[in-house]
């Protein structure tokens, strides 16, 4: 059956992604760069929905298209009740052979929410797959038009069985001395006081979904589970990495600096790495990721300072934190939300 493995759903959606790009993106949701959305988090989350269900649907159209070019006796449903999973696949009897659920990400958001809480009986192995959509906010410069559009940085497919079995596996082993346990439909867990009440919401966050060292290596589906979890494992550094350098653009644009980002691989678990320069004159901003609470030495990192450097410090959850240099690292602001704060952020960078 064609484009009912993983690795053929693949291929295709990476066609799809790239005709969403350089398409739909660019007309049906892009706007003027001096229509700057709503910033505060009410409605930056509402436009981050609204952007997310519309690469959804655009994912579907995509797909639709290219079944028929190919003709692949396949087409794609959109699931029109909120319910596991998004998208379906049915073959030419209309039948339902692959379900997609889809998870548009919004790179820049200090807190990516997806969640996957669908119980795991709902989900067949196989043949239900997790369809993740890293996207960012591109500028587009061309023929006198400047445009801002979400463009889709990079995309992953994983088995939603595996990752569910994942993400139970790993809440139950990590009990914290809680008493816990997963019934037919919900995952449950001990009350402070008398009884048992329904996990309360952080279980199936996709970004929390890891494959717990402890996990056995007699469970069933042990090599696939460990396969997909390091395989989701690099992506997620990705999607960290690729929100770091978004909200860098974006303060980078905000300075109308020179942008010189480093070209190097990078993980965002690691305790302090330079990732870009801004060039402004009479100084340089330094963007590196690094735990907000560690002691890092930043001479260690950064060489050939001069008073009235910059350190723009980015945490994994896009925490933030100004350093100046004078004689010494001197902690000039700090804040949780820079997608918010971006004015207030360049504020600090100049002030004296």
């Amino acid at each position: 059956m064609p484009y009912s493995r993983k690795e053929d759903l693949q291929s295709l959606i990476l066609e799809a992604v790239s005709r969403i790009n350089s398409g739909v993106s660019k007309t049906l949701t892009a706007r003027k760069t001096s229509e700057v959305p709503p910033q505060d988090t009410r409605h930056l989350t509402d436009t981050r929905t609204r952007v997310s269900t519309l690469l959804e649907y655009s994912l579907s159209y995509e797909l639709n298209h290219l079944f028929i070019e190919k003709e692949i006796s396949y087409s794609i449903s959109n699931v029109l009740w909120n319910v596991f999973p998004d998208l379906v696949v049915r073959d030419s009897a209309f039948n339902n052979v692959i379900g997609l659920e889809v998870k548009a990400l919004h790179s820049a958001a200090e807190e990516k929410s997806a969640n996957l809480h669908t119980p795991i009986s709902l989900i067949r192995k196989d043949k239900d797959f997790i369809v993740i959509l890293a996207w960012g906010w591109n500028r587009l410069q061309k023929d006198g038009l400047d445009i801002t559009y979400p463009h889709i940085h990079d995309f992953c497919i994983f088995d939603a069985w595996l990752i569910a079995k994942m993400r139970d596996s790993t809440w139950l082993i990590n009990n914290n001395d809680r008493i816990k346990g997963i019934d037919i439909s919900t995952p449950i867990i001990n009350s402070d006081g008398d009884g048992y009440k329904a996990e309360e919401g952080n279980l199936g966050k996709l970004m929390r979904i890891h494959m717990s060292d402890q996990t056995s290596e007699n469970m069933p589906s042990y090599e696939s589970m460990k396969r997909e979890a390091d395989a989701y494992a690099i992506f997620k550094d990705k999607i960290l990495l690729l929100g770091l350098i978004e909200t860098i653009k974006d303060i980078n644009s905000n300075l109308s600096g020179s942008l010189k980002l480093i070209d190097e691989p990078i993980k965002p678990s690691t305790i302090a790495a330079l990732i870009g320069i801004t060039e402004i004159p009479g100084k340089n901003i330094f963007y590196v990721t690094g735990s907000i609470r560690a002691n890092i030495h930043w001479s260690q990192v950064i060489e050939e300072l001069q008073t009235g450097d910059i350190i723009v410090q980015l945490g994994n959850k896009l925490e933030w934190k100004i350093l100046k240099w004078s004689d010494e690292w001197l902690v000039v602001d700090s804040g949780k939300k820079p997608d918010i704060e971006l004015k207030r952020i360049c504020s600090s960078i100049f002030a004296k």
